[in-house]
């Protein structure tokens, strides 16, 4: 009993550390979607053109490409920090007012670690 406890521990963690082997996806350069998919933020922009400006918004995404969709957002690029996670194909989340010009909303499939989306919060145009 005792040697059978420890195989399938080392068999969780065998195949934990699998998981954690997996490479992210690069930054994302500009903002897209794959086919089948929606990724919105609105307003896409502060509400005024200050640089320093933070704002609140809605992170939207809908996935039609996926048979079972399992996806997480998350901020500043691939490898950042978790904002919010689905099984649905449409989801919705709102931000606090920390939403700033430049940051990053990413839309990654959570089986393959495929990114399906990015878009980043942009300034308004200055006059």
């Amino acid at each position: 009993m005792h040697r059978q406890i420890i195989a399938i521990s080392a068999v969780v963690l065998a195949l934990g550390l699998a998981g954690c082997g997996r490479k992210h996806p690069p930054m994302p350069t500009h903002g897209f979607v794959n086919p089948g998919v929606t990724l919105k933020l609105d307003p896409a922009e502060a509400p005024d053109c200050k640089p320093t400006s933070t704002y609140v918004a809605t992170v939207s995404w809908s996935v039609n490409s996926l048979n079972t969709p399992k996806t997480e957002v998350l901020i500043n690029g691939p490898e950042g920090q978790s904002f919010a996670r689905s099984n649905d194909r449409t989801a919705k989340k709102d931000t606090g007012k920390w939403v700033a010009p430049g940051l990053w909303f990413v839309l990654l499939d959570r089986r393959s670690g495929e990114m399906l989306g990015a878009v980043q919060a942009g300034p308004k145009p200055c006059p």
